[in-house]
């Protein structure tokens, strides 16, 4: 079945990639501030919540992306739907958060574990998995540094989040060790121009960049 999307996908959608390179300390640093404030009791976050979180924020900036092309025309849902990435026995699947948009970054992580877990037992039912505009991939834990990935079916975009190491970077002229990400974003050009993908991968790294926890 993944197979047969896939394959669809990559015929039928007319792809094109960009990609970001981002300074990753501040997001590094931001996680281990939120993780040394949170209650003994609540759930550890992570690099991945935080991206998708972004995504979101994203996605709010930068709206022609919020849309889907469907039997010829651009459906403009209301609301943010997005869906991530997750690694299960049975293959990589994709379940959806619904209005994400509404959700706190600690809401965003404990709907993340829920639905990760449940994947996980193929407790899933079909309507989550539907209904997103884009997919948040983030494959660094495996090591890999970038991709160009393929759009799942009935979606805009795919977000792929590559490994954080330590890069050459320059700082106020000088050339520094620094952990750094490459963020591949691919996308429907019936749906958006390079222009519009350019501005979303900007404000994403403007998002992420951001000191403030």
């Amino acid at each position: 079945a993944m197979a047969g999307a896939m394959a669809r996908s990559w015929a039928e959608i007319p792809h094109f990639a960009e990609i970001v390179q981002i300074d990753a300390k501040p997001l590094l640093d931001r996680l281990a501030r939120l993780r040394a404030t949170a209650p003994a009791d609540a759930p550890r976050l992570s690099i991945n919540d935080l991206l998708v979180h972004a995504a979101i924020e994203a996605l709010a900036v930068e709206p022609a992306l919020n849309g889907i092309f469907h039997d010829g025309a651009i459906e403009r849902p209301e609301g943010i739907a997005i869906a991530f990435a997750v690694a299960t026995d049975h293959g990589l699947m994709t379940p959806v958060i619904h209005q994400a948009d509404t959700l706190s970054l600690t809401d965003l992580s404990a709907r993340i574990r829920d639905l990760s877990e449940r994947a996980r037992a193929r407790r899933l039912g079909p309507d989550e998995f539907e209904g997103a505009v884009m997919t948040v991939s983030n494959l660094g834990t495996l090591g890999v540094d970038t991709g160009f990935p393929v759009i799942n079916q009935r979606q805009t975009a795919l977000l792929f989040a590559g490994a954080i190491v330590e890069r050459p970077w320059v700082i106020d002229g000088q050339v520094v060790a620094r952990p750094t990400v490459y963020l591949t974003l691919s996308a429907d050009h019936r749906i958006i121009d390079g222009v519009t993908s350019a501005r979303y991968l900007v404000a994403l790294r403007s998002i992420l960049e951001r000191a403030e926890a």
